[in-house]
């Protein structure tokens, strides 16, 4: 009576015990994840006590015990003493066959599996979705008490937490001793491979950036090229494409760095700019800058206007005048470096040796002018072109569906406008024209107009992989901004690879693999992932759903799709948002909508759900920009514990699903917590090939390969959904059907006698969602092609035609 006598001192002191089945470390009960949340009832506490009194004892761990374990599973010394110095003493240790369970306070921690380089077990972090067994359960193979040195519920006030980053610590401190430590496990990393152009983009904004800050002043040159040289270093992804090499970034930098010197920005070089460069690096490096190409301090300035002025002493000489005009450029290219106090000191040293032939105003006015350079700056729509001119330096921007996006050298990137505006302000604040955030905003409407050009400019779609755009005509061409793409897969197609996935192929035939119709289902499932990431969805309009009970598997393949796109890719707007003002836009450019679980309580709107599934114009609005139209073709993926419900009644919401049913929960003793990242980490390539296989056969077919059970599923739908058609499936007053009514005597029965029968079995079934005569009526034209009868209008003079309905009857006519 393990369980019995033992659960009731940890429910006492708040701890979420569970039953385990007897001399097993499987739980007793389904959906005992959930106790890692919530405390259980006294009802199912008392249930359990009733059921399971000699069942084996667990504790799910998590916020609701608010504990974590760490369970060793190795008997190594070495690696014992490592993690003995990593962590704090556990006043609570369990042993069992081999290794210990120690416990610690909860803090987020997420549960991991650190293993060996050969596969073999080091340890784990056991958190929320895992449980431990307690003491005094009996060990399934040693058919031995667990024990332990204390009673866990009498030591939780001295638990203390893990250090910070502790799977970490235990990886590095394993690799320190020369232990080769798996990456599999918990911490899957999942290889993300980077386009040559996305690259090379980066690459472009970042040396911009650098050159930048060399003319400010922040860093001198050296430094930004040892910048420039770690960002390739330890540019980690794989580059699909040339390879990037630290002097080919480098030599950007330079480019940079000589164009804003003495090209149109004419921008001065800072004093420390060349700092550790000799006269043999610079010619090395190709630079040729003069003392004048350099930022002068106020104190140089004011010298050289000293000695000048000494020289020219008539006020109105060419020398005097030309010597005023270099102070100026050099206090202009000074911006950034010199204070505002040392440019008054310089403007009025040159006004109070001018007798007065000059005013402050005017140098002031000489020296905006000088900083503007060849733009007057005194409209929106001159400053709005110089702008875009200066921002395209690191990508071509376009404005498309009320939003601005660049060009990242493979793809379309959705540009924050708060960053344009920083650029405004920050790079044109000094024109007449730019003065105010109104005037801000007033620029960046007219660069709405100036960039306005849809991203994609050519029909085809296609997939955007690492090493290519792969085409609806199934060519891989290389990436082009008329592509119109607005995300990429990080990672390569590979053909080849197409189907080699058995972790996933042996997760589909656990979970499907006992229904007579696997391999449709298979099938079905294929062509919905080719068909979504493809962006094809809506050109064969079903909503795919995932219906079936929890634990079955559903949320892995969803995980799965998700992390087969990049975040860009997909949104997660619910159907309830879809009349939203503002929610829809997210859905823009998007190959995948994942509306998570259904609501049980709330219907789908059959309307707006019509209109996107099958990829019809709507209107949608991004907060604070203009509204737009625009045809959504990401696919809209469901999991549910029920069959979607919705008010409307007509069989164009019924056809518009997919169903994909899962009815086998996932064994716990089989369950793997990371299984679709494992699966992603190993598989990813090979499982996007096999859906575009799915995908070609879909174009061929037209139409999606429908398991037996869809069919099944979607027909109890329509008949949850329409009240009428389930009273002619299910009352037993009425005998429906040609089939069925041949031979008998009457098979007629007219509107009103039927919606009376209909009426008496709505009441004594219970449904309150009776319909009145007139859509009666209607609902019945719409559902006889599916029961195979007919209405019958006979005519009337003077009044309207009686309506009847063929091969219907009532079976007490038959006799």
């Amino acid at each position: 009576m393990i369980f019995l006598q033992t659960a009731p001192h940890y429910w006492a002191k708040g701890l979420p015990a569970i039953p385990l089945m007897r001399g097993e470390k499987r739980p007793a009960i389904n959906r005992w994840q959930l106790f890692a949340d919530t405390k259980p009832s006294d009802e199912e506490m008392a249930v359990w006590l009733d059921h399971f009194p000699d069942g084996n004892i667990g504790l799910p761990m998590g916020p609701s015990s608010g504990l974590v374990a760490l369970d060793i599973d190795t008997d190594d010394p070495q690696i014992l003493h490592v993690l003995n110095g990593l962590l704090p003493p556990s006043p609570w240790v369990r042993v069992g066959k081999k290794g210990m369970v120690k416990i610690f306070r909860f803090t987020g921690e997420r549960t991991c599996r650190i293993k060996g380089a050969d596969g073999a077990m080091i340890c784990e972090i056991l958190s929320k979705g895992t449980q431990i067994v307690l003491p005094p359960s009996i060990h399934p193979e040693t058919k031995r008490p667990y024990t332990a040195n204390c009673n866990l519920y009498d030591v939780l006030a001295s638990v203390p937490a893990l250090p910070l980053g502790i799977e970490d610590l235990i990886r590095g401190c394993l690799q320190d001793l020369g232990i080769e430590v798996s990456v599999g496990g918990g911490n899957n990393k999942v290889t993300t491979f980077v386009p040559a152009g996305a690259r090379d983009n980066t690459m472009v904004w970042h040396a911009g950036l650098l050159a930048r800050a060399v003319t400010r002043g922040e860093r001198s040159l050296l430094e930004a090229l040892g910048e420039m040289e770690h960002w390739v270093n330890s540019f980690i992804e794989k580059v699909i494409g040339d390879p990037l090499s630290v002097e080919k970034a480098q030599a950007k930098v330079i480019e940079f760095l000589v164009r804003d010197v003495t090209g149109e920005k004419r921008v001065g070089l800072p004093v420390g700019w060349d700092e550790g460069l000799t006269e043999e690096d610079k010619g090395r490096l190709g630079l040729s800058f003069t003392e004048d190409d350099e930022k002068w301090p106020a104190d140089k300035i004011l010298l050289y206007l000293a000695g000048e002025f000494e020289r020219f002493s008539d006020h109105n000489s060419e020398g005097r005048i030309n010597a005023i005009n270099v102070a100026l450029d050099k206090v202009a290219r000074a911006a950034g470096v010199m204070s505002m106090l040392d440019e008054e000191r310089v403007l009025r040293f040159i006004t109070g040796q001018s007798a007065s032939t000059i005013t402050m105003a005017t140098l002031k006015k000489m020296i905006n002018s000088l900083r503007r350079g060849d733009i007057a700056g005194e409209n929106h729509q001159e400053i709005a072109a110089a702008v875009l001119k200066y921002v395209d330096e690191f990508g071509e921007h376009r404005f498309d569906m009320g939003a601005f996006w660049q060009w990242k050298g493979a793809y379309w990137d959705k540009k924050d406008p708060n960053e344009l505006l920083r650029v405004i302000s920050t790079e044109f604040g000094t024109y007449p024209a730019c003065k105010r955030y109104s005037d801000y905003a007033g620029v960046l409407k007219v660069m709405q107009s100036l960039a306005m050009k849809p991203l994609k400019q050519n029909l085809l779609k296609g997939l955007n992989f690492a090493n290519g755009f792969l085409t609806e005509n199934f060519e891989l061409v290389a990436h082009n901004p008329d592509q119109g793409m607005t995300y990429i897969l990080p990672f390569r197609y590979l053909p080849d690879l197409a189907g080699h996935m058995p972790i996933f192929n042996q997760f589909l035939a656990d979970s499907w693999g006992h229904d007579p119709d696997y391999m449709d289902k298979v099938a079905a499932l294929q062509e919905a992932i080719g068909s979504t990431v493809f962006g094809h969805a809506t050109t064969y309009q079903r909503a795919v759903c995932l219906f079936g009970a929890p634990g079955s598997g559903k949320s892995r393949v969803t995980a799965i799709l998700q992390g087969l796109l990049p975040p860009n890719a997909v949104s997660s707007i619910p159907p309830t948002d879809w009349n939203d003002k503002f929610m829809p836009a997210q859905m823009h450019s998007k190959v995948l909508n994942f509306a998570g679980e259904l609501s049980e309580s709330k219907s789908i709107p059959g309307d707006v759900f019509k209109k996107i599934v099958t990829g019809e114009t709507i209107s949608a609005q991004h907060k604070n920009m203009p509204s737009f139209e625009f045809r959504p073709m990401c696919a809209q993926w469901f999991s549910s514990n029920h069959l979607p419900k919705t008010r409307d009644s007509s069989d164009g919401f019924n056809r518009r699903w997919l169903i994909l049913e899962w009815n086998k929960r996932v064994d716990p003793a089989k369950k793997i917590v990371d299984l679709d990242q494992i699966i992603l980490e190993h598989e990813r390539e090979a499982i996007v090939a096999w859906a575009v296989e799915g995908f070609q056969r879909l174009v061929k077919n037209n139409e999606y390969t429908l398991p037996s059970s869809h069919l099944a599923c979607a027909d109890q739908m329509a008949t949850d959904n329409n009240s009428v058609r389930y009273f002619l499936a299910n009352c037993p007053a009425i005998i429906v059907g040609k089939a069925k009514t041949l031979g008998l005597s009457l098979t007629r029965i007219s509107l009103g006698e039927l919606h009376g029968e209909y009426w008496s079995f709505c009441i004594a079934m219970g449904i309150a969602q009776r319909v009145s005569l007139q859509g009666f009526q209607k609902m019945m034209k719409e559902l006889q092609s599916v029961f195979e009868f007919h209405e019958v209008l006979e005519p009337k003079a003077l009044s309207a035609p009686t309506v009847s309905y063929e091969s219907i009857t009532l079976a007490d006519r038959r006799r």
